[in-house]
């Protein structure tokens, strides 16, 4: 029984485990590269949010028909995109995270831009519907027409920014993607090896 645990204890001291992760700096430049690239992107929307609220407020006053709920639906909408914008600047950005958290917001990024672009879809279509409604609906005609159009453009607008960001992310995930495949894992005697290729 003493034989076993001294093979037991030998093999176990055997046992090799060399690890080398990306360098924090390397995954601080990437996450920082990620929160920088994030940043602009909610900047060009907040610049398109309010240039549509300051034009439509403008604009709602002297309109009629279906302008007048074209430009109501846009502040509306661009209200809540400004709020949006406002809320997700104000948190400090997260930089120094190690690699299974940065490969996890990575991760959350590029699915939350595919989430974003299949509702913008949902508002343009949205849209489309209620100017198709308008055609039929004498009562609430300009109502439909303006709301759908408003719907049409925000929508449209919003696909074309969540796409452009998900495939400028997703671009950029290739370094942390090329990081990751510098980590090679192969066994060195009795034990297994870790390895990070520079």
């Amino acid at each position: 029984m003493k034989k076993l645990i001294l093979i037991f204890a030998g093999f176990c001291f055997s046992f090799s485990l060399f690890s080398q992760a990306p360098t924090n700096t390397e995954l601080y430049d990437f996450n920082k590269s990620r929160n920088k690239r994030t940043k602009i992107g909610l900047k060009v929307l907040g610049g398109w949010s309010l240039a549509n609220m300051a034009t439509s407020g403008l604009m709602y006053n002297s309109s009629k028909g279906s302008d007048k709920y074209f430009h109501q639906m846009n502040l509306m909408f661009n209200g809540i995109n400004t709020i949006i914008v406002a809320a997700s600047l104000l948190p400090k950005e997260k930089n120094d995270q190690g690699l299974t958290k940065t490969i996890q917001w990575q991760s959350n990024t590029e699915a939350l831009y595919v989430a974003n672009a299949a509702l913008d879809l949902v508002y343009s279509t949205a849209g489309l519907y209620l100017t198709e409604k308008a055609k039929t609906d004498v009562k609430n005609h300009d109502k439909f027409k303006g709301f759908g159009n408003a719907l049409i453009l925000q929508g449209g607008f919003l696909f074309l920014l969540d796409t452009t960001m998900y495939i400028v992310h997703k671009r950029n995930g290739k370094k942390l993607n090329t990081m990751i495949d510098r980590i090679t894992i192969g066994t060195s005697g009795l034990g297994l090896r870790i390895g990070y290729h520079l």
